[in-house]
């Protein structure tokens, strides 16, 4: 085995609804994720000490999704992967963009395939949940429905290719904190939803119909995101929440003004692709 370098993609969910609460306290969800062309890297080096390094000094080097998938891997296998793994953050940490879960499915599908594949595709989806609710989604990537709590998956053939910008207002939101501050009264019925399920082929129709209910929330209760969402209203964009935040989209490219006024907040500004 050589030195290998991988990509980890970060993720927005184009809209999320909530469904229903489960008796395991988890909420049920109905959401459109897209991978997007913005990365960290995964740097995985032969090595007979296992190891895990994490460029960012808000996650922590012994409980993380890298580290937690290397244990599960060797409790369902019976194989001790015997690497150093640097992770290179370039995704934000607590931003609504998966990074944690990404880098989690990277790293589990090259060492899967590292060690001669000893999980199906299916067990791998399943050893993926146990890690984090994003984190079987990463395994493929593109554009998917996820449903349950984000872990049942449909894939779609074609994703869209559309330019966006990501800001992030430098907060780290907690998922967890704004899954508590559901009520019943923001539940969507299923049978609500299907109208989207018949705009996945329509971009442009598909945009104006999609909405984050825990975006509501966030804006809500976080008057950091609340200002960013504002000012892109105020731009004339149509600006949403990613997952349970920090990080706020939009379609298109960022004006000038955008530019002076993330560097002037001291936001971060991603412009990538939908891909």
């Amino acid at each position: 085995m050589e030195k290998k370098i991988l990509l980890s993609p970060a993720k927005v969910n184009l809209g999320l609804w909530i469904t229903g609460k489960r008796p395991d306290g988890y909420h049920e969800i109905y959401t459109i994720f897209h991978t997007v062309d913005y990365y960290d890297r995964v740097i995985i080096t032969p090595s007979h000490f296992q190891k895990v390094t994490i460029t960012s000094p808000s996650v922590d080097p012994e409980k993380n999704t890298v580290t937690d998938v290397l244990r599960k891997f060797e409790e369902w296998t019976g194989i001790r992967p015997e690497v150093d793994i640097l992770i290179e953050k370039n995704i934000p940490v607590g931003a609504g963009l998966g990074g944690g879960s990404s880098n989690a499915a990277v790293v589990l599908k090259y060492i899967n395939s590292l060690y001669g594949n000893p999980l199906s595709e299916g067990e791998m989806a399943e050893l993926a949940v146990t890690v984090g609710a994003d984190v079987p989604f990463f395994l493929r990537g593109g554009l998917a429905v996820g449903e349950g709590i984000g872990e049942k998956l449909r894939f779609m053939e074609k994703g869209f290719s559309k330019e966006i910008f990501i800001i992030y207002p430098n907060i780290q939101i907690s998922t967890s904190e704004v899954y508590k501050k559901v009520t019943p009264e923001m539940l969507t019925k299923k049978e609500e939803i299907h109208i989207i399920d018949s705009l996945l082929g329509d971009f442009e129709k598909l945009f104006e119909a999609i909405e984050n209910t825990l975006g509501r929330i966030v804006e809500e209760s976080y008057p950091e995101v609340r200002e960013v969402l504002n000012t892109l209203r105020h731009l004339g964009y149509r600006p949403l929440v990613s997952g349970s935040g920090s990080s706020v989209f939009a379609v298109g490219r960022p004006t000038a003004e955008v530019k002076k006024i993330c560097e002037l907040k001291g936001w971060k500004l991603i412009e990538t692709t939908l891909k």
